[in-house]
């Protein structure tokens, strides 16, 4: 049951990868086409504001799935409906918070961004705040009722009903853009969604999981709550982190060059974005399995298992969405968009290029959850996110918005990556080397030989969707011969029916 959850957890979460990039190549243009790049703009940098508040959700959600999944693992079914209990208390002096701060920014709204921003836009910034704003209070509930399906090992639901939500967004989107088109519908659209989402998770958890779901403040565990409280402060800062990386650079482009530009450097973070989901859908599933194996791992080396084998679904899919947009990716950016976004292509590079060896072992991001051993983590990202702050704000008053995708990708290079790797192999005794050797091996030539080939077919197939499609299908056939040929390992294939009898 728990290895069917996992699978098809893994397979819904790649549904939504997919789901997403549609949205992000048909939808996104048909949004920006529809506000215009002034509107899109303004909603864009006032919703990376907005979401930057996320940080004060404490990682309510992320600590709910650990806990859940550890007393799940543990045999302490008891505990789970008094830690529910717990995280929504705290949740909801979050909520409390997070208004009250929410009412101090709606004011200095004028202030932020009178140099970027004209009159209108600001009143538009606004109301788009407004709306935001309680957006983020209903989602930090969200966030602890998700935690708390996927502790319960219960992938298939959680992934399931962001499917349904994006389904839906666009659904609605068409509907309500046909009477009017604005960012200020658009927000409500997430508004209710998110609303309905809460209501469709309680009723889940309540009549399939058969849990309480009540907020009290009495009868706390203060053992579970200090140990908790100690590994949500360490997702807290880690959060302040990310959510700085992933939204600083809009907040600042548009703060100081305007919301047109914002417009262009959000696509490269949309495309950046998808590529990240295709590591982390798959080792965002992998928290209880990780839990599980680590019980009688004495030595390391079945964890050391693991991290190799997923890595190589990460790496076979991350390497080929690298290789193909390296190659395809200006002239896709180009009937995309159309004119004007040419930059779009090397922010997206500048941003993928290192990213790519720290998302390939991001499982080691479980295996430090389920020892809570986050802090040296969160005190990096702590470190490398303020070097990425002082190069984009200095560097975008300079040079613009490639300054904000050099600081961004040099904080990945040097925290996620060279800093990370060393702590794993000092104190979890992980043969980084070595590891990265088994993640890479075959599937490396299988890359070089596919690149080469869609090089060559793409200096004769070069005008329109046609022979950008062509070139395409070109490559996705070259690169699944060439890994069943000599990409997968034996005991791959004998996973995989298919290609048993095809290699036979």
């Amino acid at each position: 049951m728990a290895k069917n959850e996992v699978k098809w957890g893994a397979l819904l979460s790649y549904l939504l990868v997919i789901l997403n990039s549609l949205y992000g190549f048909l939808i996104i243009p048909y949004i920006l086409s529809s506000l215009g790049d002034a509107e899109y703009g303004v909603y864009k940098t006032i919703s990376s504001l907005s979401s930057a508040l996320m940080i004060l959700d404490l990682g309510l959600g992320g600590t709910a799935m650990r806990y859940i999944a550890k007393f799940k693992s543990d045999g302490k079914k008891d505990k789970i409906e008094s830690f529910i209990s717990m995280a929504l208390g705290e949740g909801s002096i979050i909520c409390v918070g997070l208004a009250l701060i929410s009412v101090v920014i709606y004011f200095l709204i004028p202030t932020i961004y009178a140099e970027g921003l004209s009159v209108a836009e600001i009143g538009l910034a606004k109301k788009l705040f407004v709306i935001l704003a309680l957006n983020m209070v209903f989602h930090i509930v969200e966030n602890v009722f998700n935690g708390v399906i996927s502790g319960f090992n219960k992938f298939t639901v959680s992934n399931g009903l962001k499917l349904g939500r994006i389904l839906l967004r666009v659904g609605l989107l068409f509907v309500v853009f046909a009477f009017v088109k604005s960012a200020v519908a658009l927000v409500l659209i997430d508004l209710g969604l998110t609303i309905a989402q809460i209501l469709v998770e309680f009723i889940y958890i309540k009549a399939k999981l058969k849990t309480k779901v009540r907020i009290s403040f009495k009868n706390w565990d203060k053992a579970i709550f200090n140990e908790s409280f100690k590994y949500t402060m360490l997702l807290f800062i880690t959060t302040i982190a990310a959510q700085i990386n992933n939204n600083l650079d809009n907040v600042v482009i548009g703060a100081i060059r305007g919301s047109e530009l914002v417009a262009i450097y959000s696509m490269g973070l949309l495309i950046f974005g998808m590529f990240e989901q295709l590591s982390t859908s798959l080792s965002g599933v992998m928290l209880p399995t990780v839990t599980n194996v680590l019980k009688n791992d004495n030595d390391g080396t079945e964890i050391q298992k693991t991290i190799i084998n997923i890595g190589r679904i990460q790496f076979i899919l991350l390497g080929a969405a690298l290789v193909g947009f390296a190659i395809l990716g200006k002239s896709a950016i180009t009937l995309w968009l159309g004119e004007g976004y040419e930059d779009v292509y090397f922010i997206t590079l500048i941003l993928m290029a290192p990213a790519l060896l720290e998302l390939c072992v991001n499982v080691c991001l479980s295996v430090l959850r389920a020892k809570n051993m986050l802090g040296f983590r969160t005190a990096v990202l702590f470190g490398t996110t303020a070097l990425n702050a002082v190069i984009t704000i200095v560097g975008v008053k300079l040079i613009g918005y490639y300054a904000a995708a050099v600081g961004t990708a040099l904080s990945f290079l040097i925290g996620s990556v060279i800093i990370m790797n060393i702590y794993y192999y000092k104190k979890l005794s992980f043969n980084m080397f070595r590891i990265y050797r088994r993640i890479f091996s075959g599937t490396w030539l299988c890359l070089l030989i596919s690149g080469g080939a869609i090089f060559v077919s793409s200096h004769f197939l070069t005008d329109g969707w046609l022979a950008f499609i062509l070139n395409v299908l070109i490559f996705c056939v070259v690169y699944a011969i060439t890994l069943v040929l000599f990409g997968f390992k034996k005991e791959e294939k004998k996973k995989i029916p298919i290609l048993n009898k095809l290699v036979k």
